[in-house]
């Protein structure tokens, strides 16, 4: 008996019928509340480095940006989980 032979026959024998399609096909996907929290957490990871970033100036330039070194340092030092809280309340407004 050959190979394709003896695949017939376990086809034959597997002839079990295949469920259905049904009409309205969703691929799977995440949640979205994972999705946004990944956004959140990729976020505040992105301002901490620009705070690091921002400290690198002079004084005299960051008050030109509007900015103090104090303040800087304060949100640097902050948890991320405080970051991510104060741009889910910047969001709600």
């Amino acid at each position: 008996m050959r190979h394709s032979e003896r695949q017939q026959q376990c086809d034959k024998v597997d002839d079990r019928p295949r469920p259905a399609m049904p009409d309205f096909y969703m691929p799977a996907m995440w949640p979205l509340e994972l999705q946004q929290m990944v956004i959140d957490w990729f976020v505040a990871w992105r301002k901490r480095r620009l705070y690091k970033r921002l400290l690198r100036l002079s004084d005299r330039q960051l008050r030109m940006r509007d900015l103090s070194r104090p303040r800087l340092l304060e949100k640097l030092q902050m948890p991320l989980r405080q970051l991510i809280e104060e741009q889910r309340c910047q969001r709600q407004r």
